[in-house]
């Protein structure tokens, strides 16, 4: 945009500097060229053009150039001495003509006119008071606008004009002219290009808009550093959050990790303390089994002592009976055999039970001391349960620890989480930018690919030229590299000076448009396209005309027709309506019958002939229902509506209106809404609305055939 208004302000600014729109002579002496010093003329001389030193708003340009015209290019001198000199210049170089107006000028009449002297002038508007002037010049724009006035339109003017006493200038906004003596001069003005007070509001204009331009494109480069300097401190922060974030998922898989091995060392404390309570729940059972078998064994081994001490005794007493029955021994031989059966038997039985008891001395032994050994485990595994208790209420606290830092770490985790997706969707956001930043690296990467190759190119093309002056010359240029001299400092300051002086020229040429062949191309194609366009546009335009053209011819064709065939009708149903009177219809332009009105003309018996408007309501009446079944007659219809037609009639103008309408109805169905009781009685079928209860309405119909 600023490089396209540029160029346009560039192009404005030539145009103006070159003063294009002058004829050579005038451009010469204003530009100073083709030796025009030899008459002691320069460009100090001139002042300028008019258009130079007037402001005009832009809703008054076009009425300001249509009043002045050629006087905007009037070339401003002090005196009429300079104006001469000026005029001797353009006769000998025959360069054409010019208009040369000095500071001072005589007024005539009419332009110190005082206005507010005429009182039909004061709804018009002095031009000259609507533009800004420089005062060295009020008195030369007094004289060329002074009788100068604005009004709405040119039918305005004209009345204005028609009254005696001012003689003066009137012009539109749109630039039609009334001149003092009656002469109009109006219509399209010239294209905007040729204009020379709109080309200095655009060249204002241009040169603000450039101004905003310039102010916001550096802006923009400086927002453009700033992004680029916020892109490489959010590159940076970028790597150093990834480096946070992977130590961090280092951390976090760390503590899960440990996590788990707690778990899994929880798990197994609790199987084994678990496996622990089985066993001293089954040491237990044992013990009681055991302490329940010591106790049955001690009984036992009681019973068998009791028994044994009662043996003793027994045999210490038949130990006794024998000793005094032995002399009964014979007779009771018999009863001691048995006696001693039973006591070898109850020796070996004795010999059994101490067998036996010894044997249970040895279980009990070793019951004791499965006992003692039992006791010892149970004990051990007491205090490996209090251990193990211990140690599981230290890991339980230890693992509520875990669970509590667990929650922190998940929260924690949560939250980093969350800023990790604002990262994340930051980070997205930033690759896009990185994508486009490395797209440009990558532009200009290539860019510098091609302009190594452009160096090389230049190299080769060194070397050649080293190797075309060694054959053209057979001078190698190496070896005059040693005996060259370099410039001393009075030459070197020369060339820079010149260099400098280059280089400010250069600059004076202005920027060059890199986008002027682009442009080019974009503006061809436009015009190409537009030049389609309007060929089409003037294609439609002839087809719509001819369209146009012959819809009129039919239109008139057809409305002539009509109109003299509802003319025709119209004489013969006013005849009826009123005998002996007479009406006929009449156009108001019959030159144009597109646009023409219709007027009637009635002539009543008793009366003289006049228009519809000085009728009686009554005679209104019926001339327009003779003109609406004029119309019907001319072109009937299958329906017709009428809606209290006959409201302003009297009796006997009802009678011929009744008429008219059973006339009509031989061809058309008629539907008549009337308060009138004659008109009611020409019907076949009457239709009635009536309210037998409040707010509500009742159908009443009847038929009169």
């Amino acid at each position: 945009e600023n490089s396209r208004k540029a160029a346009r302000l560039s192009s404005l600014k030539e145009f103006e500097e070159g003063y294009a729109w002058c004829n050579e002579g005038v451009k010469s002496l204003l530009t100073g060229g083709n030796g025009s010093s030899r008459h002691d003329i320069s460009k100090e001389t001139f002042m300028g053009l008019v258009a130079d030193h007037i402001r005009v708003p832009q809703e008054y340009e076009t009425a300001v150039e249509a009043v002045l015209g050629e006087k905007l290019q009037y070339v401003v001198v002090k005196n009429q001495t300079d104006g001469v000199r000026a005029i001797d210049y353009l006769k000998e170089s025959s360069l054409g003509r010019g208009s040369f107006v000095p500071l001072e000028v005589r007024s005539n009449a009419s332009s110190g006119a005082n206005l507010a002297e005429y009182e039909h002038l004061r709804g018009a508007v002095p031009l000259i008071g609507q533009i800004t002037v420089r005062e060295d010049c009020r008195a030369i724009v007094d004289e060329l606008l002074g009788d100068v006035l604005l009004i709405p339109n040119l039918g305005n003017g004209i009345n204005l004009w028609q009254q005696n006493g001012f003689r003066g200038t009137f012009v539109t906004l749109e630039g039609d002219i009334i001149s003092p003596s009656g002469v109009l001069t109006g219509g399209s003005g010239a294209g905007a290009d040729r204009s020379l007070l709109r080309n200095r509001r655009e060249i204002g204009e241009l040169t603000e808009e450039i101004a905003k331009l310039q102010t916001e494109l550096q802006d923009e480069q400086e927002d453009r550093k700033k992004a680029a300097s916020l892109i490489a401190q959010w590159d940076e922060e970028l790597l150093q959050i990834r480096s946070k974030f992977h130590l961090t998922e280092l951390r976090i898989n760390g503590l899960s990790k440990d996590v788990e091995r707690y778990e899994g060392e929880l798990r197994q404390v609790g199987e084994r303390l678990k496996t622990h309570h089985a066993n001293r729940e089954n040491l237990a059972a044992e013990a009681v089994k055991a302490r329940e078998k010591i106790a049955q064994h001690e009984a036992e081994i009681k019973t068998i002592e009791t028994e044994e001490a009662a043996l003793n005794e027994a045999m210490n007493s038949d130990r006794e009976k024998g000793d005094a029955l032995r002399d009964d021994l014979e007779g009771r031989e018999r009863s001691l055999t048995e006696r001693k059966i039973r006591l070898a038997s109850l020796d070996e039985k004795r010999e059994a039970d101490r067998r036996t008891l010894a044997r249970l001395e040895a279980s009990l032994g070793d019951h004791a001391r499965e006992i003692a050994a039992k006791t010892a485990d149970a004990q051990q595994c007491e205090r490996e349960t209090q251990e193990q208790a211990t140690r599981i209420t230290a890991e339980e606290v230890a693992l509520k620890g875990f669970y509590a830092e667990h929650e922190l770490i998940d929260k924690s985790l949560a939250e980093k989480r969350d800023t990790q997706q604002e990262k994340d969707t930051l980070l997205r956001a930033r690759e896009v930018e990185i994508r486009e930043v490395k797209k440009t690296l990558d532009d200009q990467l290539r860019e510098g690919t091609e302009i190594e190759v452009a160096v090389r190119e230049i190299a080769l093309q060194m070397e050649n030229l080293q190797r075309n002056i060694q054959e053209k010359y057979n001078t190698n240029l190496l070896e005059l590299l040693p005996e060259f001299t370099p410039l001393d400092e009075e030459a070197l300051t020369e060339l820079s000076a010149k260099l400098d002086k280059n280089r400010k020229s250069i600059e004076s040429f202005g920027e060059v448009n890199l986008l002027a062949l682009t442009e080019h191309e974009e503006l061809n194609t436009r015009y190409e396209f537009l030049t389609g366009q309007i060929a089409d546009l003037n294609a439609s335009i002839g087809t719509l005309e001819k369209t146009i053209s012959r819809i009129n011819t039919i239109s008139r064709q057809r409305f002539a027709e009509t109109f003299a065939g509802v003319n025709k009708c119209f004489q013969e149903v006013f005849i009826r309506l009123f005998p002996g009177g007479r009406a006929e219809l009449r156009l108001t332009d019959e030159n144009d019958l597109l646009e023409t009105g219709v007027d009637i003309e009635i002539k009543i018996p008793g009366k003289r002939t006049q228009s519809v408007t000085l009728l009686s309501g009554g005679e209104k009446s019926l001339s327009a229902i003779a003109l609406i079944f004029s119309i019907l007659l001319y072109r009937p219809v299958p329906f017709l509506l009428l809606d209290e037609v006959d409201a302003a009639l009297d009796d006997t103008n009802i009678g011929l209106f009744n008429r008219l309408v059973k006339e009509t109805a031989v061809h058309s169905q008629i539907l008549v809404i009337t308060h009138n009781k004659r008109t009611m009685e020409v019907a076949d079928s009457l239709y009635g609305v009536t309210i037998k209860k409040q707010g509500v309405s009742t159908l009443v119909s009847v038929s009169l055939n």
